[in-house]
């Protein structure tokens, strides 16, 4: 009777099984490594052969992000609506018409201008707008002007 059994033994196997369990991530990484070279091989090859195309590929992804990085869409919007907005007109406001409109021109010697928002009447304590007077270093409303010239 021959004996065709190995002469490792069930240790042997153990060892052999241990060093498989070793080096199988290694022989994964190689295998992907090798897939993905063959991968890019085949794109450089359809590449060689289509170069025309692959030119209008990139040609059209470089238009459209210089498109959106230039926002050129505003820009062409605001360009196309210029040509529709009014144009202004200019009208002379001098003569006999502007006479007769205003009927008392406004004095404005009389009144000072204030840079500020945040003044309030001396007399009333309302807040003022356009419509300031100073007198004695106060600064009054409409309404309270006239109290005020009336009193002195």
């Amino acid at each position: 009777m021959s004996d065709d059994n190995d002469s490792s033994g069930i240790i042997g196997a153990i060892i052999s099984v241990l060093i498989l369990a070793a080096i199988w991530p290694y022989l994964l990484a190689l295998l992907g490594i090798y897939i993905v070279y063959m991968v890019v091989l085949a794109i450089l090859a359809w590449i060689a052969e289509h170069w025309v195309l692959t030119g209008l590929y990139v040609g059209g992804a470089l238009g459209i992000y210089a498109i959106f990085y230039y926002r050129l869409i505003p820009k062409a919007w605001k360009r196309g609506l210029m040509y529709f907005q009014p144009k202004p007109i200019f009208i002379s406001l001098s003569g006999a018409s502007m006479e007769e409109n205003v009927a008392e021109p406004p004095n404005l010697a009389e009144r000072k201008f204030i840079p500020s928002t945040n003044l309030y009447c001396y007399w009333c304590t309302k807040k003022l707008g356009i419509k300031v007077w100073e007198k004695n270093s106060k600064y009054y409303c409409d309404e309270c002007i006239n109290n005020v010239s009336s009193e002195n």
